[in-house]
């Protein structure tokens, strides 16, 4: 009867703890600022030294699959190549980064589960964020020539996922 009692204590004790959830700054924070990740949503921005604005000058849209064709990039659709403008990370802190993707997501308008939803497919489906997780697919960190991104997201789509998982199941702060 005691040992019950303990266990039914121990049980009701644990339950907010794990309500509380996973910190966006423990696993994630440094995850989003890998140079795999900062090249692309830094690729528009002149002041954090975005490729458009040196190696890839004067390049249009449809000449980048000349090079970042599937063979390379493994996207079904060579044109998913692209990250779209405005949405820098490099040098944000957690608070800052985690507040600017729910920002693109129009986060505010929307209730936590259709947000969950939006995170996870942009985070566990999108090929260009499978391209930065080491070994998540047989293209990961490919680039034209035979070059490859050194910065992925360490650790695997397996580990990438649970931690996301646990941030967004504890209420996807951003503290």
């Amino acid at each position: 009867m005691k040992l019950s009692i303990a266990a039914v204590l121990f049980f009701l004790w644990a339950i907010p703890s794990q309500a509380k959830g996973v910190p966006f700054s423990k696993h994630l924070a440094a995850k989003f600022q890998v140079k795999a990740c900062t090249t692309c949503h830094d690729f528009f921005e002149k002041d954090r030294g975005g490729l458009f604005f040196n190696s890839h000058e004067e390049r249009t849209p449809e000449t980048c699959v000349m090079c970042h064709e599937r063979d390379v990039t493994g996207f079904k659709h060579e044109d998913d190549w692209f990250a779209m403008p405005g949405l820098y990370l490099s040098g944000m802190n957690a608070k800052e980064t985690c507040k600017t993707m729910k920002k693109a997501l129009h986060a505010q308008f929307k209730n936590d589960s259709l947000v969950a939803r939006q995170i996870r497919k942009h985070l566990f489906e999108d090929p260009r964020v499978l391209w930065a997780i080491e070994g998540a697919t047989p293209q990961s960190g490919k680039l034209p020539d035979e070059k490859e991104e050194k910065g992925l997201v360490k650790g695997g789509f397996t580990e990438w996922k649970a931690q996301v998982n646990a941030w967004i199941e504890g209420g996807m702060e951003c503290e």
